[in-house]
């Protein structure tokens, strides 16, 4: 008990401050666009948390010594979901030349959505460090996990119809292909 003391205020610190990650938007790395290499992040982790979160809920007497853990972690993968989604909106000004399709705005919308579930997951899992009713903030936490596993996978997969084509494993759309 004393080491979730001791953690949460750093825990609960780091979350707020993770929170001014929401407005940056990286529109490079390594010499090559940011969100596709940034995205790999939250498609991982998102999945790991969620799934421990909703072990943890399933199993409540576990929750004492793994809140830290499940806290920190959703710091971590939210962090990166709000990298990533701002390295989304960067990648897609630098291409508003090249149009936009409806496959596309639902792939932003998405990712946009999962950026408040992941917000509010946090906030959940940070307030389990806080407050005497952990499994009332646990259940909540789960509802927004499996949330949040459900969008990213959502997203992930419209993002991969924007890159790859509506038409499926016939290979990229052209244009992409180098040619």
């Amino acid at each position: 008990m004393s080491g979730r003391i001791a953690t949460a205020p750093a825990i609960a610190a780091a979350a707020v401050l993770s929170l001014a990650l929401w407005p940056v938007q990286i529109h490079r790395a390594f010499g090559l666009p940011a969100h596709p290499l940034l995205i790999h992040v939250p498609v991982v982790f998102i999945p790991i948390l969620g799934l421990a979160v909703i072990a943890t809920a399933l199993w409540p007497r576990r929750l004492e010594r793994h809140a830290p853990v499940l806290a920190g972690f959703a710091v971590i993968a939210n962090a990166a979901t709000l990298l990533a989604v701002g390295a989304g909106e960067a990648f897609r000004a630098d291409r508003r030349a090249l149009g936009s399709s409806p496959t596309l705005d639902q792939h932003a919308e998405a990712g946009d959505f999962l950026r408040w579930l992941m917000v509010i997951l946090t906030a959940l899992l940070v307030a389990a460090l806080f407050t005497r009713a952990r499994r009332i903030v646990l259940a909540a936490a789960a509802i927004m996990a499996a949330a949040a596993v459900f969008w990213v996978i959502r997203t992930g997969h419209l993002g991969a119809k924007v890159a790859w084509g509506e038409r499926g494993p016939g290979g990229p759309p052209p244009g992409l292909t180098g040619r």
